[in-house]
């Protein structure tokens, strides 16, 4: 794996791709490095889509795992589910990283696909499903200002307390 980036991305937005012959698609410009060669981690997500962690993001998760022994028998199993549900996925020159197709059926992707950004994250929802799970424009409006009005807690905390 290659250095980690001293700042993490951002990923906001969202746009609709088409997974081409190969079961590929490409990672919008606007989400790349301007260096090239982005690797990303893809996993399995809730609701039926698929998480695709930039690599610096993904560092900080493999650092936590480290400090994890594997001689505990939970965390052992833990380890080798997350191991195997990952895919390394290296951007080729245009941009495409292939899906396996394990990860196509679990999120029931066929030609399209909605790209999300997720702040932290890249979601990979089918159109349909993403529908189902969109917010509405003025819900956006509720949450910013429940965040904006809780002073304590992480934001993943504030989210939870919502879902």
């Amino acid at each position: 794996m290659a250095s980690p980036r001293e700042t993490p991305r951002t990923f906001t937005g969202e746009c609709e791709h088409t997974l081409d012959t190969q079961r590929r698609v490409a990672i919008p410009t606007r989400w790349r490095s301007k260096e090239g060669g982005d690797v990303f981690f893809m996993l399995p997500g809730r609701h039926g889509a698929l998480q695709l962690i930039p690599e610096e993001v993904f560092a900080d998760l493999l650092e936590k795992a480290r400090k994890t022994s594997f001689a505990d028998p939970s965390a052992s199993l833990a380890l080798a589910r997350l191991g195997a549900m990952a895919q390394e996925c290296r951007c080729d020159k245009q941009g495409r990283i292939p899906v396996p197709s394990r990860l196509l059926e679990y999120a029931k992707l066929d030609d399209s696909v909605v790209m999300v950004g997720a702040l932290t994250t890249i979601q990979i929802w089918s159109p349909e499903r993403w529908k189902e799970f969109r917010m509405a424009d003025d819900a956006v409006l509720d949450e910013i200002q429940r965040i904006g009005e809780k002073s304590s807690g992480s934001l993943a905390d504030l989210l939870r307390d919502k879902l």
